[in-house]
This record gives C-alpha cells, structure tokens and sequence, in this order.
C-alpha cells in the first residue's frame, strides 16, 4: 500500500509525487534564479524610490468627503482620487453632557459657597468672606427697599393729609355755616374746641392730638404738629398712631398749644431723604437763612410769624459738654431777666448773627431736630414772634456768620480745637 492509502489526510509534494512515480526531478536553470532576484530588487529599489517621492511630494487633503490628490506625476500618470466618506463620531457615552438636575444645580451651588471639611484653610477663608459680602450686599438691598418703600408710604401720607385741610380763603359766613353743619354730621362723637379755626376742623376729627400747622417759607418743611402726653409718644408713630420711624412733629408736652408760652417748643426727626425737619439744615449756612428768614405757625385758632432769630448746636447728655447740658427746653420764664439772659445766651451759640432784636414780652418757637456732627448732636433753631404792628418782612443784609460762636466741648472734641468758653459762666447760675 502505498503512503497515499496509509494516510489519506496527507497531502505530497510535487518533488515526492514525482520521485514516487519515478520522474526525474527538472534542474532549475540558474539564469532564471538569478533574473528573478534582480527583477525582485530592482522592484523594491524602485518601490522605496516611490514611497519617497511620494512623501515629499505636494499633496492636497480637504477633509470631510473631499479629495486627497497625490501630484508625483513622474510615476503616476493621473492623479489619484481618494473619496472619503463624512460619519458622524459618536462620543463614548461617558463623554457625553449630560444636562444637571435640579438638585445637582443646587449642590452645585452651596459647595461653591459654604465652607466644606474637605476645602483647604484658604479656600475656607475665601468662601466666608464671600458670604459675608453676598449677604452684606443682600442687606443693603433689602435695607434699602425697605426705605424707599418708607419714603413713598410718608410722602403719601403727607399728602392725604394735606388734602384734608379745607380751603376756607373765600368762604362767607354762609358757607361756614353750612361748612361745620356738615362736619357735625359727619362726626356726631368728636368734640371740636370752641372757636377753632374750620381750616383744621378735618384733620381734628381724624386725630384729636392735632394742635397745629408748620411751614417754613422756601422750604419743603410743610407739616402738622400733634401734641402727646409725653415727648416719646410720636417719636416713633406716624399722625394716625401707627409706628412710623419718621414720626410726627410734635410739641412739647408742657406748652400750651392755645395760646403759646413764652418758649414753644417742636421737635421732629432729621431724615436723611429730606422729610420732616432735615431742612433746618440751611439755618448752618448765612446763605440758607436768608433764603428762608420766617417760620410760620398755625395753631387750632390763629396764625402766627416769627422771625428766626439764632441757630445753633447743642449736646444731648452732660457727658458731651463737661457735664453741662445747657436747657433750652424752658417754656415759661419766671422773670424778665432771666428771659433777657436766656435770649443773649442763644446769640452767643448761634453760628449766625440774624440782627433780630428781643424783648422781654417776646414770644420765641423753638425747632428741635438731629444732626450728625458729633455724636447725640442736636441742631436747634430759634425765631421770635413777629410783633403786633411790625413788618413781617426781615432785611437780611446785615446779617453775618459768627466767627466764634458757643459749641459743646464734643464739637470742639471732634475739630481737635480747643474750647475758649470751657470755663464760661452758666446763663442760669
């Protein structure tokens, strides 16, 4: 048996085919062997020539579908056109953004801001003072609403206010008849004072603390005047009793809001937007009170002018003034003299010399209100009632700055001066 039937899974070579079957193995010709290795060289040679042409040959790709041009011309005949096919590449899924959630956002969010265990110590330093200033600038603006929408309700208040006083300039007798008839009916329960003036019978009916009208000529100053049991009462509470940080102007408590004593005193907040009595600062400069040398008031019954008279500074506690507060809150004056001295003692403060005259049957209204150059500071302006048969009108021209005038020791504290009136004499001693 031969190897073929032995082993049908082997396959023979043609060399051992024909030595089987007795053929005679042909003899290679050398030549042959030697022009195929030449050929196969020359081919190499030739390919590696070409590959390097090619790699510093020009070449042109435009990518996305476009075509790739190989211009080695001396080995290609036309230029070859490689077609590319534009696919869309797809992100791995991790790769892909994925959109936050609510509650990643929000996390997001208070890591940045709240200091965390993991931040170092300066990334904690960073975030506190950021807060604080977030929230510093969150304040402000709360604050700062909360004013404006205080400005608005005050400004709106005062103007409902003023629309209640009834304009009475041509009213004959009939029509005052009929004027208080109506106000009668209309509130049977208020007891309105004997012979009160019918201008501010409205605003009486809406509150009985009502005892007056202030109004200073050339300025915003426009206001009513109420009169608690106390000096706090209306501090902090609007005309209708409501807490209010502007407050109401109001007269001292000890005055007689009828007939006025020889000091009537009124006191009213200085705001910062120009209400109330923040207009008394002008009386600071000669300029200001010239402009505006007449306060005028109105009680329940009359009408009355006073011509600004001094203008000037005053310490809340003794502390500020070497233990010293010097009382200008005096209503009633025991004698003439003592009216006299009190009176030259307000020209010595005042940081304006008016050249207005008093006397001792003279009537003074007194302006109270806050300032700011020192701490608990008080500014205080001063008019004298203008007298019968004397002319309203105040000739201003001679009027000058007091180059030295009386201040607490706590301005002088603040300016880094000296105060020469330190040992002065008490007006009241």
């Amino acid at each position: 048996m031969s190897n073929t039937e032995n082993n049908e899974s082997e396959i023979l070579t043609f060399e051992d085919l024909s030595k089987e079957l007795g053929i005679a193995e042909t003899p290679k010709k050398e030549t042959v062997t030697k022009t195929n290795d030449i050929a196969d060289e020359i081919e190499k040679q030739l390919d590696a020539q070409v590959n390097s042409e090619r790699d510093n040959a020009q070449k042109t790709l435009i990518e996305n579908g476009k075509t790739f041009v190989d211009v080695t011309e001396q080995y290609v005949k036309s230029p070859v056109v490689l077609e590319t096919i534009e696919a869309p590449i797809e992100k791995p899924e991790q790769q892909k953004k994925k959109r936050k959630t609510f509650n990643q956002i929000f996390s997001d969010f208070f890591s940045a801001i709240i200091p965390l265990k993991k931040d170092s110590t300066k990334e904690k330093v960073r975030k506190i003072i950021m807060d604080i200033s977030i929230i510093t600038i969150i304040g402000c603006v709360v604050a700062f609403g909360e004013l404006y929408k205080q400005n608005r309700e005050e400004l709106k208040m005062e103007e409902e206010i003023k629309n209640q006083i009834v304009n009475t300039d041509n009213f004959d007798d009939n029509q005052y008849v009929e004027a208080w008839q109506e106000l009668f009916a209309q509130y049977p329960q208020i007891e309105f004072p004997e012979n009160m003036n019918l201008k501010y019978s409205y605003l009486y009916a809406l509150n009985q603390d009502l005892v007056g009208w202030l109004n200073i000529p050339g300025t915003n100053l426009d206001v009513q005047v109420v009169q608690g049991s106390d000096n706090d009462y209306y501090l902090r509470r609007d005309f209708y009793g409501k807490s209010n940080r502007y407050g109401c102007p109001y007269m001292d408590y000890k005055n007689d809001p009828k007939y006025l004593d020889d000091n009537t005193i009124i006191y009213g907040h200085h705001m910062t937007d120009g209400l109330i009595f923040s207009n008394l600062d002008k009386y600071k400069t000669l300029e200001g009170y010239k402009e505006s040398p007449i306060i005028e008031y109105n009680t329940l019954y009359d009408t009355y002018y006073f011509k600004v008279f001094a203008a000037f500074y005053i310490n809340a506690t003794p502390a500020d003034d070497n233990n010293y507060f010097f009382n200008f809150m005096i209503t009633d004056f025991s004698t003439d003299e003592r009216f006299l001295k009190f009176a030259d003692e307000l020209k010595k403060r005042s940081v304006i010399d008016t050249g207005v005259s008093v006397q001792p049957d003279d009537k003074l209204i007194t302006l109270v209100t806050c300032t700011y150059e020192f701490n608990d500071a008080r500014f205080v302006v001063v008019g004298r009632m203008v007298r019968e048969n004397e002319n309203v009108d105040v000739d201003t021209s001679n009027a000058t700055l007091n180059t030295n005038p009386k201040f607490p020791q706590a301005w002088y504290d603040v300016k880094g001066l000296t105060n020469p009136f330190k040992d002065d004499k008490k007006w009241d001693e």
